[in-house]
């Protein structure tokens, strides 16, 4: 009984930092208007546009992708890209590490990766509304019968928690290299570049030169952004499980990066009293 009670503390002590996660977000209401309107909404209206003047009727195909799967691509691709996406995770790590402060977090009855990942986790949790919205419009007009739309909505669970921990681990890795680097911003550069270049939010992997598409096929970032919305826009089992491949793979080498990188970098630290 009693470590059933510790257990829930210990769940409910978690949940806080979701909690406080959202909240941090729900406070500043313009930032995440910007990000959807600007970030997200903008982008689509280009690619609305580009790829409407490029097909020549609705019914064709590129690369496999007919019109309106392109537009879903491209809808699920800009939304993953805002909800996968650690730069707030670097900047909050590169600042306690510069400014000495790590030993406030070091001290509670959490690992600060745990602190952090479920403070990442609810502060994704607005951002995936928009998400849900659309993949369910997009259920909405097939036909599919009961029994399908649990299972897809299921894989789209999987897919949204995969990506998380994905991008979470790999944001977390990037930033622990804070150790050693003065200047974060090189950091945070590095990230947005890698992102917006390797995620797919350009073009879906199959679009690129013969030569590159293993590199946008198989690096992380496509399994945070243009794997899943590929899933999503498409319904091709085959990219489910290379999405599931490619992220389990990832996050075990992104742990073990992790686990080196932290026990170094925690012997080159010197905080407050350090």
């Amino acid at each position: 009984m009693l470590n059933l009670k510790n257990f829930s503390n210990h769940c409910f002590a978690l949940f806080l930092f979701a909690k406080n996660g959202l909240l941090t977000i729900l406070s500043d209401r313009a930032m995440f208007f910007t990000d959807i309107v600007m970030g997200t909404l903008s982008p689509f209206v280009i690619q609305l546009l580009l790829w409407n003047a490029l097909f020549s009727d609705t019914n064709d195909s590129i690369n496999g992708f007919g019109f309106h799967d392109m537009m879903y691509y491209y809808a699920f691709a800009l939304i993953f890209s805002r909800l996968n996406n650690g730069y707030g995770l670097i900047q909050s790590f590169s600042q306690h590490v510069k400014d000495g402060k790590l030993e406030v977090y070091l001290t509670k009855p959490f690992s600060y990766m745990m602190q952090m990942l479920f403070t990442f986790l609810g502060e994704s949790v607005l951002y995936a509304v928009p998400l849900l919205a659309i993949f369910a419009v997009k259920l909405s007009l097939s036909s599919e019968s009961i029994l399908a739309l649990l299972i897809a909505f299921l894989l789209f669970f999987l897919i949204v928690v995969f990506s998380q921990l994905l991008c979470f681990f790999l944001s977390f890795a990037i930033a622990l290299l804070s150790f050693w680097v003065i200047e974060y911003n090189i950091l945070l550069s590095f990230s947005i570049l890698s992102s917006a270049l390797l995620g797919g939010t350009l073009l879906p992997p199959s679009f690129w030169p013969t030569w590159l598409i293993p590199l946008m096929q198989f690096n992380p970032y496509r399994f945070t952004i243009s794997a899943p919305a590929e899933f999503l826009s498409t319904h091709d089992l085959k990219v489910f499980e290379q999405f599931i491949v490619g992220c389990v793979f990832y996050i075990l080498c992104l742990l073990f990066f992790i686990h080196i990188a932290w026990k170094k970098g925690m012997k080159a630290y010197h905080g407050a009293g350090g």
